[in-house]
């Protein structure tokens, strides 16, 4: 009715137009109709006049033709939606597969990793954008020990980037640097170093063409045209090829000083870092061979590229710039790599950047005429100083500490043991001449008992060690030093954390105190307690993650010192940050599976991060329980598996009310825990175990947690007899309808596995046996019940789902809930000797470790209790298993 009205109203305002021409006093109705109906339809009178007409055609043809036009061009509409939302289903379908194929990349049958790298290839080349992801998160497995995956990774890369699209070379090198620049632009490190060690191979191989190396020196020196971004990308490729081809980066070294580290060096400092980079490649090159004539290469120390980078530095000191420290760090580090006297070189650059610092300090108090300031008085009117400067100084104080101190280890020890074996061998060379001139006779087959046991050289190491040790520990942070000066700043910052509210400046100062305690054992043992108690009461997980990877660097220096405080260590894997837990997780990782902690009951802290909410971290602990079956399967012996000997410690601490850990979650970890149990006598063994701790268990939530890890052992014919043997020790527990139920799972699967019929027997007399004691069990409970006139007590209630998750230990923990932990004792043999025999010791439900461990968690470190004497880890190349 609407549309009547509306056409009304268009033909007395559009009269004589189209479409509302032709007659309206005749059939009004019918006008209208004929109106709506063209406009329906979208045909028009006279839209298709310049048709030839028709002669023999009638009104009824004339109609008949363009509805069937019509019809077919309505079916092409239709199939054409239904392609469109065909592909774009598929194009979904597409998208969500990716996220379940790239996990297949890390399986363990090579030949769906194959696959999954293949079809991933396939959908990038196809157009797809979301495979991207896919292609860069196979790079890793570049490092895999598997070569047909590594050749797969290097074939498809291969693929996708060494065969561009072009009629030309320089267009085919063009579209090369371009796809590569896209991998390189906002890449994490560790897929720069992926991609560094692929670029590696292809270099080896001569697979990259010399127009891509001059692609690549244009766009770093402007000649072809690109953005800040692409000749970022282009100085890193560079870099990338120098580690095959040296000569790359050495041939243009001038040119990379000159146009990356020139004057506009301030205004680009990523720049900057990348070209330091670039250039690090040339002291990074293969590793000569121990006890030969190699000299290490350096340049000269007034060399200008060690000039342009104190000026870079000096300059851009008091500026407020985000990437300065970036930049700084890469630069502090390409000194010591590179420079003759590089010590010299960065104490002058600190000296600088502190004479900035002091002339603010003037400005600030109005001390200019004072001539008696020192750098020690920087920590004085530190509050008064502009907060970025602070962190400037900072920084560079502990990256020059942790480079003097890797500096002397690494580049002055290499070459003074050099140096020696070099005077030995030829004082070697000078007697044997002389030998030779007195005994002509001599075969000259005469070895020594050195060069027979391979010992040339050793004591040579020795010394030259000791001798870089006592530099470490007495001159480098002593007060005559340069790093002395800045120590009491750097405590001063870190004991007063709410004097300083700015969390880069928290930061930058926590990580030089732990490059400071890198130095000096002396320096780490006198601040252990500072260190610790800012790793666990820091309200910034930045903080506290740096400390526990500082921590991480200390236990493999000083694995003495850290000993005592392993238990800390533990208990941030249950800090309530994500990003804290995944670092203390690979930090333990490291730690544990190269020997540098013991492997204690507190590794079920561990095993509880196999139900943390995050999957990164499900991810890192699943990796540390395989690597660490991994490598105890290689040990001689039967039970050689360190989870199997670390499982009833496990399941003792998990069991306990006390860790919060629910049933549920309890049953997953043990779920995959046991699977690791694969020998039989180690099953046997377990079996034996877990049925003398239910003597010990003291709540119903113990029996449950044991009987359920009973279900998950395959029994054999021998387990079935341990379980027997030990029937006395569950016996009385039998009543438990849960503890009841899960040894009927382990008959009927038991059952359900044996082939002769003496083990089905067996197995049905061990049933009987179990109904029989649990129905006399219940029935003197009964008529206990009658007598007494007391209910029996009902089985504890579960908790509710997610109350009894583990509670994450909270930051802001109170002072007395920190403690020192006590040192242990040394034994004195004599008085051993004297006292009486110790009884036997009594099978208890909780590891050997409990008490100790969880006392250490709540405390408040104080001076006094701060661990003096400590009991060295004693390192073996095989565990010793019992």
């Amino acid at each position: 009715r609407s549309a009547a009205h509306l056409t009304q109203k268009a033909l007395c305002c559009f009269q004589g137009r189209e479409p509302f021409s032709g007659p309206t006093e005749e059939n009004e109705e019918e006008t209208i109709l004929g109106i709506l109906k063209r406009l329906y339809t979208g045909s028009c009178p006279g839209e298709n006049s310049e048709d030839p007409p028709h002669g023999n055609s009638s009104p009824e043809t004339e109609k008949a033709v363009p509805e069937e036009q019509l019809q077919a061009e309505l079916v092409r509409q239709e199939m054409l939606v239904q392609y469109l939302q065909d592909a774009y289903n598929f194009s979904a379908k597409i998208t969500e597969a990716l996220s379940l194929i790239s996990k297949l990349m890390y399986g363990n049958c090579v030949s769906v990793v194959q696959e999954a790298i293949e079809f991933f290839v396939t959908i990038l080349q196809s157009g797809v954008p979301q495979a991207l992801l896919g292609v860069r998160r196979m790079l890793p497995l570049i490092w895999s020990k598997e070569a047909g995956i590594k050749e797969a990774v290097l074939s498809a890369y291969r693929q996708l980037y060494l065969s561009p699209r072009g009629d030309t070379e320089r267009a085919r090198a063009q579209n090369l640097v371009h796809s590569l620049s896209l991998v390189v632009v906002d890449a994490s490190l560790g897929t720069i170093e992926c991609l560094e060690e692929i670029i590696l191979e292809f270099v080896q191989k001569d697979e990259i063409k010399p127009a891509v190396i001059q692609l690549l020196w244009e766009r770093f020196t402007e000649k072809s045209q690109c953005s800040s971004v692409e000749r970022r990308a282009a100085v890193t490729l560079l870099g990338m090829m120098a580690r095959g081809k040296p000569e790359i980066i050495g041939s243009n070294l001038d040119v990379l000083v000159t146009v990356g580290l020139s004057e506009k060096v301030c205004e680009d400092y990523l720049l900057a870092q990348e070209v330091c980079s670039a250039i690090s490649k040339l002291a990074s090159g293969p590793k000569p061979a121990p006890g030969k004539n190699n000299v290490p290469f350096r340049l000269p120390q007034d060399h200008m590229l060690f000039g342009c980078l104190s000026k870079a530095v000096s300059q851009g000191f008091a500026q407020p710039s985000s990437h300065w420290m970036t930049f700084m760090k890469a630069a502090v580090i390409l000194i010591y790599q590179l420079a003759e006297g590089a010590e010299e070189i960065c104490a002058h650059v600190l000296q600088e950047c502190s004479l900035q610092v002091l002339e603010k300090l003037q400005e600030a108090e109005g001390q200019k005429d004072d001539p008696g300031i020192s750098p020690s008085r920087v920590s004085d009117g530190a509050s008064s100083l502009p907060t970025f400067l602070l962190m400037h100084l900072v920084s560079l104080v502990g990256q020059v500490a942790l480079q003097q101190v890797v500096y002397l280890e690494v580049s002055v020890g290499t070459e003074l043991c050099r140096r020696c074996i070099l005077r030995e061998e030829e004082k070697k060379h000078s007697v044997s001449s002389t030998k030779k001139q007195q005994r002509p006779q001599s075969t000259g087959k005469e070895t020594t008992m050195e060069e027979e046991l391979g010992l040339v050289g050793a004591s040579a190491d020795d010394t030259e060690a000791e001798l870089i040790r006592s530099i470490c520990e007495t001159e480098l942070l002593d007060g005559s030093h340069l790093f002395s000066a800045f120590v009491p700043l750097v405590l001063k910052i870190c004991n007063n954390p709410g004097l300083y509210s700015d969390p880069a400046f928290s930061t930058a100062a926590a990580l030089t105190f732990c490059k400071l305690c890198l130095i000096s054992s002396e320096f780490c043992d006198s601040h252990l307690r500072l260190l610790f108690t800012m790793m666990e009461k820091s309200t910034l997980p930045a903080v506290r993650s740096n400390l526990i990877i500082a921590v991480g660097d200390m236990a493999v220096r000083f694995p003495n010192l850290l000993e005592p405080w392993t238990s800390h260590l533990y208990a941030r894997l249950r800090d309530p940050c994500p990003s804290v837990r995944l670092t203390a997780g690979l930090v333990m990782t490291h730690l544990i599976l190269k020997d540098m902690v013991k492997v204690k009951g507190q590794v079920s802290e561990m095993a509880t991060l196999l139900i943390d909410p995050e999957d990164e971290i499900v991810e890192v602990a699943q990796n540390f329980f395989s690597e660490l079956s991994n490598k105890a399967s290689g040990c001689s012996g039967t039970l050689g598996n360190a989870i199997y000997n670390l499982l009833p410690d496990i399941i003792s601490r998990l069991s306990d009310p006390n860790c919060g850990i629910e049933e549920e979650s309890f049953h997953t970890i043990m779920r995959h825990l046991f699977s690791y149990i694969t020998k039989e006598k180690q099953s046997e063994s377990l079996v034996e175990k877990l049925c003398q701790r239910f003597r010990t268990a003291r709540t119903e939530r113990q029996y449950w947690d044991l009987s359920y890890c009973l279900t998950l052992l395959p029994l054999s014919e021998r387990g079935l007899h341990k379980l027997q043997d030990n029937f006395d020790c569950f016996a009385d527990k039998l009543q438990d309808p849960t503890v009841y139920s899960c040894f009927q799972t382990v008959l009927v699967r038991f059952r359900r596995a044996a082939g002769k019929p003496e083990t089905k027997a067996l197995a049905e007399e061990l049933e009987q046996k179990l109904s029989a004691t649990r129905n006399r069990g219940l029935d003197s409970a009964e008529t206990c019940q009658e007598g007494s006139g007391t209910p029996v007590p009902e089985p504890a209630k579960q908790k509710p789902p997610g109350s009894s998750r583990r509670q994450p230990l909270s930051t802001a923990n109170r002072d007395e809930d920190f403690v020192t932990p006590k040192p242990r004792a040394v034994r004195n043999h004599k008085r051993a000797q004297k006292c009486p025999r110790p009884k036997k010791a009594v099978i208890t439900f909780s590891s050997d470790e409990e008490n100790s461990s969880e006392d250490e968690l709540s405390a408040e470190l104080k001076e006094e209790e701060t661990p003096t004497k400590t009991t060295p880890i004693t390192r073996s190349s095989a565990r010793r298993l019992r």
